[in-house]
């Protein structure tokens, strides 16, 4: 799933040299597949948006805007070669070394910012739920067992975006972005209810996804979305990432709550307990017994995983946890506004912010690159660490694992990255052996193509490998 729909998945062939080289006529082996690494057509081979680009975009500026300003003395051929590096692209542009602002395009400028947005999102909810926070799930009926029969069960869902069936976990550990992906183990509810002496269900096995109450899919989405799996459908028990199937293709679960019932139903019944069935999307009685639960891996490992895969199904479901947490029925509008307060709490530079949704894939979100920047920088602060652990790492994790190998950057640039249709995104830091280390994000909005994309990013970064000399 995308995050704001990204293709990681390219292998770019360039080799940064000291001098600013333009790759844009280079022989990039850019993915040309619009859903999926290595061609899947699924979210889970980039778990939430490592991949393929959605087909409508948001709505960029036209304009290129102001030129270029520096925010403190630079030396001048650098300024030079990132000058030329950007040329008249349409976005902002903020590089800091540590000490001083080094270079700035419109950092105050709003910019639909892809997948980069879900930097401002793990702010708030590692501020406000805390990196140890963990989502439960948990099997409840409405009496205990009698001789080890229960009438019927319900799968209460918590929010966990990553409750997967063993065959899935499987199924994600052979994609190298999903490398360290928290998954929760659903096969573990069924141990339980077995070891606890449940020998029979005599009815049926109900999914419970009333923590949340919002739409499925959100209407400033494109219903592209939905079909090339760019994000599944947003439940507050969703299993194997929204996916029912992923091969020979792959399918989402059009109702997760029942389906996630009917997957706990097949585990039980592989443990020798038989169960009466159906399954579907049911609320659990007032005074329910527990009978099971699993619990999910700590939040800050979840933001980690969300950041470095660039997951969207974790960043819906966590502003939607967000406002259940603040009082409110788990809606996405009531979410995005309680990271907004948080990270305004937090001092982040918010003006010309608009969050519409948790992912960045909505056309209408607006960032900044200081407010970008400012998000990335808390990754210092204790209990913020999971944001400097969860950027991705070129040429060795998540959206850029194949990104750089071989280069001077690799093992030395890490970066949120983003992408949806005419939106590139990076904030990340550039520490080259010898030299100063440099924060950065740069966001660009015009009409372009993912190569496009990826031509001057991989221009911007080889004039940044160059400070400060030259």
């Amino acid at each position: 799933m995308g995050g704001a729909r990204e293709r990681g998945a390219s292998r770019l062939l360039v080799a940064i040299v000291i001098a600013m080289v333009s790759v844009s006529g280079t022989g990039a082996a850019v993915l040309a597949t619009r859903a999926g690494s290595g061609g899947t057509k699924h979210p889970v081979a980039h778990p939430a948006g490592a991949a393929p680009e959605p087909s409508t975009a948001a709505s960029p500026p036209s304009s290129p805007g102001p030129a270029p300003t520096l925010a403190a003395p630079s030396p001048p051929a650098f300024a030079s070669r990132l000058d030329a590096a950007l040329g008249p692209a349409a976005g902002c542009v903020l590089i800091d070394d540590g000490t001083a602002g080094v270079y700035r395009r419109n950092a105050t400028q709003p910019f639909a910012p892809a997948s980069t947005q879900k930097l401002l999102v793990a702010t708030a909810a590692l501020a406000i739920l805390g990196p140890d926070y963990r989502f439960t799930t948990a099997v409840v009926s409405s009496a205990p067992p009698r001789d080890g029969s229960v009438g019927g069960l319900w799968l209460v869902g918590g929010g966990d975006a990553l409750l997967a069936s063993p065959e899935f976990a499987a199924h994600v550990a052979q994609d190298a972005r999903a490398d360290g992906l928290p998954l929760t183990p659903l096969g573990s509810l069924a141990d339980s209810l077995a070891s606890a002496g449940v020998r029979l269900v005599a009815g049926p096995v109900h999914g419970d996804a009333s923590r949340y109450r919002d739409v499925a899919f959100l209407p400033t989405w494109s219903p592209t979305y939905r079909v090339e799996q760019d994000v599944g459908v947003l439940s507050a028990l969703t299993l194997n990432e929204g996916l029912q199937q992923w091969k020979p293709s792959s399918k989402l679960a059009p109702d997760p709550p029942a389906f996630a019932a009917s997957e706990l139903g097949r585990l039980l019944v592989a443990h020798g307990v038989p169960v009466g069935g159906p399954f579907d999307d049911q609320a659990a009685p007032a005074g329910a017994v527990v009978l099971a639960q699993v619990s999910s891996a700590p939040l800050g490992q979840i933001v980690s995983a969300m950041l470095r895969a660039s997951d969207n199904l974790i960043a819906e479901l966590l502003v939607r946890e967000l406002d259940r947490q603040a009082g409110g029925a788990g809606t996405t509008a009531g979410g995005v506004q309680v990271v907004m307060r948080k990270d305004a709490q937090l001092g982040l530079p918010l003006a010309g912010v608009r969050l519409v949704d948790g992912s960045g894939l909505a056309g209408g979100d607006r960032a900044t690159c200081a407010a970008l920047l400012a998000a990335m920088d808390l990754g210092a602060r204790a209990g913020f660490e999971a944001i400097t652990a969860g950027l991705a790492v070129a040429g060795v994790s998540g959206t850029m694992v194949h990104r750089f190998a071989g280069t001077l950057l690799a093992g030395h640039l890490a970066a949120k990255t983003g992408w949806i249709d005419n939106v590139a995104g990076m904030a990340g830091r550039l520490q080259l052996p010898g030299r100063p280390a440099l924060r950065f994000a740069l966001l660009v909005n015009q009409p372009m193509r993912y190569s496009d994309a990826l031509a001057i990013e991989n221009r911007f970064l080889d004039a940044l490998a160059t400070y400060p000399g030259g």
